[in-house]
């Protein structure tokens, strides 16, 4: 039996309990009616017969009455056909996808103490025993409470098991009075994604605001597109990532690209919407949809799509990458220099920013940025969440300001912003919106056409050899063809570039081969400023930092998402022998010096 229903039915049986004890209290007052009459005329006005048939009258409809409600409770588990009498703002339970529950209202309790029923020579006993059982209670509030002269709340939103701890005491004067609130049983699990409520009140933030409507005076569950054993996973796995690199944040998504469901999202720190207000403002951003960031060469998921979808390069286009690319006195170098003519499949493979550059160089300003604008990179990403960052982006395009933005920089977004773009390189080419709903398997879904399905279909192919030759080998899961993007961003700080502070990255997205309209996952880690350690041999980039934990969660997620394990196309391919990058070959460590970082990996 759902939680949901159970509630309901401990409700009904109270409320039935109190109609019960209101009959016996009337059919009391009908007895001594009699006698009373029959005191004051001195006559029999029934019978002993008829008194009894008349009570037995009265509780045989109300027994009626009292089953047929009975009935209808157990036969509509708890909801149709019965008024529930809720109040106008109660809020409907929120669950996952699967009917587990995530948030509900439940009673706490205000504390009262009536000094009228406290004998004086009780006391100090009483306050004695208030002292121990209500540290928080300043003792001069207690003191008045006691000693005065009418009943007095002296403490707000106690627990049902608080109650219970005073109320076995036996202490005199105590009362109580029930008071519903929001309550959230898995604490810190899903905050950010279930959001949190005023005091038995309106949504505040996440789904609880985004669906105020739908949830407030409703008997009826609301359902999220939440997978809580997903959700949980990726905290677990995020939490782990952030704490051992002392991060300053971290973000994680999973998200099915087909539909735009966001089955899990998590943001490090966390925080327990039961105790909001003990949470610094820190802790309660969410920074997967307010953050903004220069996200880095995960960006070239983007880049590289418009380049194809433009028909500006194919994936054998060639470019220079011999030398460093100069713009005016500046000049763009790649981390792991090549020094040689490369492909577009190679540029994206090794990361080059140079070649990256000389490809949207060939796309042109104006094609980009239309595509940008297609891929709603210049505003707000589009989800229920009323919590979401609008872009900073350049005031004036240039050749410049595009080099920069084609290889991740120059241009900030929120994480969620960078995914809704992102995955329409992976679900055929739709540009669809994120939803906290759970898709109901039959509606039109919405989307716009940004690439087609050609193109779609090479970014799959591509992000699939990446993980297997190229900087993401990291997340590589058995059996589940992993497919994905390494990114490592100098963060911006007073006004310039500080290389000693990333936010290393990793999209990915599984499984990469089917049909390209069937229903496939993106999972994104970010690490914000992740300091190195000696797993990761003082390293912070993408590869080394993000794409590990991508591996895990999605090794742990596959079977809640039924994706099978198996071998794929490229399994048998002979350049699969070398599985990793020089950065992996030599551990990052060269001549026992730790490598230096750069934006672009």
């Amino acid at each position: 039996m759902k939680y949901g229903q159970k509630a309901y039915r401990m409700s009904f049986l109270d409320s039935t309990a109190s109609g019960v004890q209101w009959v016996a209290d009337r059919m009391w007052k009908v007895e001594h009616a009699f006698e009373r009459a029959n005191a004051v005329t001195g006559e029999r006005l029934s019978s002993a017969r008829m008194r009894i048939f008349f009570i037995l009258m009265v509780m045989g409809v109300i027994y009626v009455v009292l089953a047929g409600f009975a009935i209808k409770a157990a036969v509509s588990g708890g909801h149709g056909g019965v008024d529930l009498g809720l109040p106008a703002d109660a809020r409907a339970d929120i669950v996952d996808r699967n009917g587990q529950m995530l948030a509900t209202d439940i009673s706490n309790f205000d504390l009262f103490i009536d000094p009228t029923d406290i004998m004086a020579a009780d006391r100090p006993l009483v306050k004695r025993a208030l002292i121990q059982l209500l540290p928080d209670v300043p003792r001069d509030t207690l003191e008045a409470a006691i000693n005065g002269d009418s009943r007095t709340m002296v403490m707000r939103w106690l627990k049902p098991s608080d109650k219970a701890r005073i109320l076995s005491y036996g202490l005199p004067g105590i009362g109580f009075e029930p008071q519903r609130v929001r309550g959230y049983p898995l604490g810190e699990t899903g905050g950010f994604y279930i959001g949190m409520t005023e005091r038995a009140g309106k949504g505040l933030a996440g789904a609880e605001r985004a669906f105020q409507d739908q949830i407030a005076g409703s008997g009826t569950p609301f359902m999220l597109a939440m997978d809580l054993r997903v959700q949980g996973a990726l905290e677990n796995e995020l939490r782990g990532v952030a704490m051992a690199q002392e991060a300053k944040g971290a973000i994680g998504l999973v998200t099915n690209v087909r539909t735009g469901e966001v089955i899990a999202m998590a943001s490090w720190p966390e925080f327990d919407p039961n105790a909001a207000g003990r949470y610094a403002d820190n802790n309660k951003l969410n920074r997967v949809t307010n953050s903004v960031f220069e996200v880095g060469s995960v960006f070239k998921v983007l880049s590289v799509a418009i380049g194809l979808e433009s028909g500006s390069a194919s994936l054998n286009s060639v470019y220079d990458a011999r030398t460093p690319y100069s713009i005016g006195k500046r000049k763009i170098s790649d981390y792991h220099a090549e020094n040689r003519l490369m492909t577009l499949e190679d540029v994206f493979l090794v990361s080059s920013n140079i070649g990256t550059t000389l490809m949207a160089e060939s796309v042109g300003v104006e094609t980009m940025t239309k595509f940008y604008n297609s891929l709603g990179l210049f505003r707000a990403a589009d989800i229920e969440l009323a919590e979401t960052a609008s872009p900073l982006v350049p005031k004036k395009w240039s050749k410049d300001s595009l080099a920069s933005s084609s290889f991740g920089h120059g241009m900030s977004i929120s994480p969620l912003s960078y995914a809704q773009a992102a995955a329409a390189t992976m679900n055929g080419g739709y540009l669809r919106p994120f939803t906290l709903r759970k898709y109901d398997g039959t509606s039109p879904l919405r989307g716009e056409r940004v690439f087609s399905a050609n193109t779609s279909r090479q970014m799959l192919d591509l992000m699939r050899v990446n993980v297997l030759k190229g900087t993401g080998g990291k997340a590589n899961a058995p059996g589940l063809r992993v497919g994905g993007k390494t990114g490592s961003a100098e963060k911006v700080i007073g006004g310039r570039y500080d290389r000693s502070k990333l936010l290393s990255s990793f999209v990915a997205v599984f499984p990469t081969d089917g049909n390209i309209e069937d229903d496939r996952y993106m999972v994104m880690i970010m690490v914000d400023e992740p300091k190195g350690n000696t797993e990761t041999h003082g390293l912070r980039t993408g590869g080394w930092v993000a794409a590990p934990v991508v591996g895990r969660v999605i090794d742990r997620i596959a079977p809640f998402l039924n994706v099978a394990r198996k071998e794929d196309k490229f399994s048998d391919n002979e350049w699969v022998k070398a599985q990793v990058m020089p950065e992996e070959q030599t551990g990052g460590v060269v001549a026992g010096h730790a490598v230096p970082v750069a934006a672009g990996h």
